[in-house]
């Protein structure tokens, strides 16, 4: 992959004031949740509708999502010096 300009996706760490139902269908209320949102696919396609897709997890399902993604190093030169 390497480095990129725009982000795959983004993820966003909410609070559940209120009841709010994850997209796997279980409530959540009164705990942390977490909010990603997909700006493009693995094909580098946006979404037809929207800004991006966005999908709620409850605590259990990102500490999965996290393991099935893990964080990718960008691709940039190494060695060398940029001064001089």
């Amino acid at each position: 992959m390497g480095y990129q300009l725009f982000p795959e996706f983004k993820v966003f760490e909410k609070w559940a004031y209120l009841p709010k139902k994850s997209s796997s269908g279980k409530w959540i209320w009164n705990k942390r949740y977490y909010e990603i949102a997909t700006y493009y696919d693995s094909d580098g396609k946006p979404p037809v509708k929207g800004i991006a897709w966005n999908s709620i997890l409850t605590e259990n399902e990102y500490l999965l999502w996290q393991v099935r993604n893990p964080k990718k190093e960008p691709n940039l030169p190494k060695g060398g010096s940029v001064i001089g």
